[in-house]
């Protein structure tokens, strides 16, 4: 705040050039361009994406876009970090090693099967990434220092489980990962189709609820020693 020559207490001019009309701070103005290119990128891939709409979405234009990103590239680079962050963050919070490692093992393939459906737009991107063949994956160096606390968690879910005697030796976390993560995937990213060729509701919850079951009974019968 500033005084002016009556004495009186005027606004500083950065506090008064934020309340002007229709103007955001830096933080909020990329924080939106971001959440609107996750959207678009989920819905229509990278090559289908319109930087114009994007702006639209975020109720910004496309310079701000270019100046906070660069280029669509960079925006898509962007979001695929923010959706790795957001997923490691939310592994991160899990707290299952208190758990009998069995128990443990069903709530992290119950875990991801709540983060797959919540979280549509990060299936809709790995879709995209995938028709690239992870090249902007492999060019971020910020997704590569992204640890999975998921991979983490699953090795040490296996080895209490081995030195308890419940799991056997001759699996490791990778296995457990691809057996749980890749049958999930798949059933969410083509149930539309699956549901067309078996005539079937595959998006309805008995559904999913007893594919979960299905895929949990799966991987613990993989896991368990015999």
């Amino acid at each position: 705040m500033t005084a002016d020559e009556g004495g009186t207490t005027a606004p500083s001019r950065p506090a008064a050039a934020a309340r002007r009309k229709g103007e955001r701070a830096p933080a909020v103005t990329r924080a939106a361009l971001l959440e609107a290119g996750i959207q678009e990128f989920a819905a229509s891939g990278f090559g289908g994406a319109r930087t114009d709409r994007i702006a639209r979405r975020a109720n910004s234009n496309e310079r701000s876009l270019y100046y906070y990103f660069g280029s669509k590239q960079g925006l898509y680079v962007a979001a695929l970090e923010h959706l790795y962050e957001r997923q490691a963050a939310a592994e991160a919070a899990l707290e299952l090693d208190r758990l009998d490692p069995r128990d443990g093992l069903r709530q992290l393939i119950a875990f991801t099967w709540r983060y797959y459906q919540d979280n549509p737009e990060f299936l809709g991107m790995l879709a995209t990434e995938n028709l690239y063949r992870a090249k902007h994956l492999r060019d971020s160096e910020k997704i590569r220092a992204i640890a999975s606390p998921k991979m983490r968690l699953l090795e040490g879910i296996l080895a209490r489980g081995v030195a308890a005697g419940h799991f056997r030796r001759d699996i490791t976390a990778t296995d457990l990962f691809l057996t749980f993560s890749g049958l999930l995937y798949f059933y969410l990213s083509n149930r539309w189709t699956l549901s067309s060729y078996l005539d079937r509701d595959l998006d309805a919850a008995p559904a999913r609820d007893a594919w979960l079951t299905h895929v949990t009974q799966l991987t613990m019968e993989h896991a368990l020693r015999r």
